[in-house]
C-alpha cells in the first residue's frame, strides 16, 4: 500500500501569532492573504524517499477568515488508497512572516517558519511530527499568479545530510 507523505501544508503559509492592535497587518501582505482566500483544488505527486515511486494525490482547500486576523485552512488530500483532512491557522506575525500550525486526521502535525515572500511567491520550511515522534524537515516555495486564481509549488525534504523534491503540485481557485 503505497502512502503519501503529504503532511496538510496549505497553500499559503504565513503565520500564528499574537496579533496586537497597534499592529496592524500591512496592507501589502493582507493583500496576499486576501488573495488566497477561497476554495482551491490542487493535484500534486508526492514521493516518500528520493527513490520510491510518485505517488498522486489531489484534493481541496478551503481557506476563510477567522477572528479578523487569521486564516483558518480546512483540506483533504486523497490518493488511490487513502483520504485524510487537514486544519491549519495562519496569521501575521511581523517579525517571523512565515509561522503556521497544522494537524492532520492521520496524526501527524507540524508548524512552518522563516517564510518570505518576494512579489507573490512565499518561500518557508517547516518540521513536522509524525504519529511515532519522528521528524521531518521541510522547505517549500509556493507561487501564486497575479490575480491569486492559479498556483504552482514544490517542496524539498531533508534526509540523510541531503535536499531532495518530495511534492510538486499546482492549484486552480474556483
Amino acid at each position: 500500500m503505497k502512502k503519501a507523505f503529504t503532511l496538510g501544508i496549505g497553500l499559503l503559509v504565513l503565520s500564528i501569532g499574537v496579533i496586537h492592535a497597534e499592529e496592524p497587518i500591512p496592507d501589502a501582505i493582507k493583500a496576499k492573504m486576501n488573495g488566497v482566500v477561497g476554495t482551491w483544488e490542487f493535484s500534486e505527486e508526492t514521493l516518500q524517499t528520493p527513490s520510491s515511486d510518485p505517488v498522486e494525490v489531489s484534493g481541496e482547500w478551503v481557506a476563510r477568515w477567522i477572528y479578523d486576523s487569521l486564516i483558518e485552512w480546512r483540506g483533504t488530500f486523497i490518493g488511490a488508497d487513502f483520504k485524510f483532512t487537514t486544519v491549519e491557522f495562519e496569521g501575521y506575525d511581523r517579525q517571523n512572516q512565515g509561522f503556521t500550525y497544522w494537524f492532520t486526521s492521520s496524526g501527524y502535525r507540524g508548524n512552518l517558519y522563516d517564510g518570505v515572500w518576494d512579489g507573490n511567491t512565499i518561500s518557508f520550511q517547516e518540521k513536522s511530527v509524525a504519529p511515532d515522534g519522528s521528524t521531518t524537515r521541510s522547505r517549500c516555495k509556493f507561487s501564486y499568479s497575479e490575480n491569486f486564481t492559479k498556483l504552482d509549488y514544490a517542496c524539498d525534504r531533508y534526509s540523510d545530510g541531503a535536499w531532495w523534491t518530495s511534492r510538486r503540485g499546482n492549484g486552480k481557485k474556483r
